[in-house]
């Protein structure tokens, strides 16, 4: 029995001894992005009215925003979408030389008008607001969801490519063996998807009819981006 126990200790020590090897993991960040010209344009439009009460303030600012609504309404622009926000009313507070005076009330309200045919309504509609009546009006280009998704699919293979890119180039100059994928995580946030920044561009405009010169609208190109974030393992 003894020499049996033996045997088989003699027969291990000649076995091969083999260890696993450890798998060790990369982290790449992939990015895309491509450069759009805008396909929407928001137009801020501020109306106020001043009075000695309350009760006259809104009144005539409920007037004013009939008449803006009204206007648009009367109009042959098929793109547009107008809404109104923010409405409220604050002492009209005077101040003289050091010292305040309250001087009645200032109803205020915001409108946002949304043209979707830049090119054919957005000027024709800034005119109408201007016949409208004396408003403050700043206008502002944008990429619409639409856009975005169109263009979801090429930023997302684009941002993919670009992580594997970048991670043949890091295993090449590191000598790093056996690369592959284990992990992908979608980085990009649906709320706020794109990094554009909007251009923005206030028109003025003479009081008289003849001095006004109807505004050209050169909108340029925006940033839209996706982003990836692909773990890779690896052997040393």
């Amino acid at each position: 029995m003894k020499r049996t126990i033996l045997l088989i200790f003699a027969s291990m020590a000649f076995l091969p001894i083999t260890y696993a090897q450890e798998l060790k993991t990369l982290d790449v960040e992939g990015n895309s992005e491509m450069m759009v010209v805008p396909d929407e344009a928001l137009i801020q439009v501020t109306v106020q009215k001043k009075a000695m009460t309350v009760a006259e303030a809104t009144r005539d600012l409920n007037a004013a925003t009939k008449n803006i609504t009204d206007v648009f309404d009367q109009s042959d622009l098929q793109s547009h979408e107008l809404t109104a926000n923010n409405y409220y009313v604050n002492v009209n507070r005077v101040y003289q030389k050091g010292t305040a005076k309250d001087s009645g009330y200032v109803a205020s309200q915001n409108l946002k008008l949304k043209i979707t045919d830049i090119e054919n309504e957005l000027a024709q509609a800034v005119e109408l607001l201007n016949q409208a009546g004396d408003h403050s009006i700043n206008v502002s280009f944008g990429i619409s969801s639409e856009m975005e998704k169109s263009y979801q699919k090429q930023l997302l293979e684009s941002a993919l490519e670009d992580a594997l890119e970048k991670s043949g180039h890091i295993a090449s100059v590191l000598d790093l063996k056996n690369v592959s994928v284990h992990q992908v995580k979608y980085l990009s946030d649906q709320s706020s998807v794109r990094p554009y920044q909007l251009k923005t561009a206030s028109m003025m405009y003479d009081a008289a009819p003849q001095g006004r010169q109807a505004p050209t609208f050169m909108p340029e190109e925006q940033k839209i981006s996706d982003k990836v974030l692909v773990t890779f393992t690896f052997t040393p």
